[in-house]
């Protein structure tokens, strides 16, 4: 595997893994809006914005998902197409004589 290839392999691991950590923070924002609003609930406003919070958060983890999943797809069958595509030997314009044209013998 040639060295850009490698490197379009790392960029696409590298995807994946700012992939989950979003997610991961915007999971553990919902979180914390939904305990904040379980431990003090002064209002009926603080409940719902609690849970608009939690579920903006949850539309964004959707977000990141598809758009980062499709990047790190992308990049990874760009690889892969690049990894078994083969050199392609230049045309050869060197035909034999055909067998009427050969001299015998």
């Amino acid at each position: 595997m040639s060295n850009s290839m490698a490197a379009g392999a790392r960029v696409a691991v590298a995807i994946g893994v700012v992939k989950w950590v979003l997610i991961g923070l915007a999971m553990v924002a919902a979180g914390v809006s939904i305990l904040l609003t379980l431990v003090d609930p002064t209002s009926e406003y603080t409940v719902a914005a609690g849970i608009a919070g939690a579920l903006g958060c949850v539309v964004w983890s959707l977000f990141v998902w598809v758009l980062f999943g499709w990047f790190e797809h992308t990049l990874s069958a760009l690889v892969a197409i690049a990894r078994n595509t083969g050199q392609q030997l230049p045309v050869s314009y060197d035909v034999p004589p055909a067998a009427y044209e050969q001299r015998r013998g």
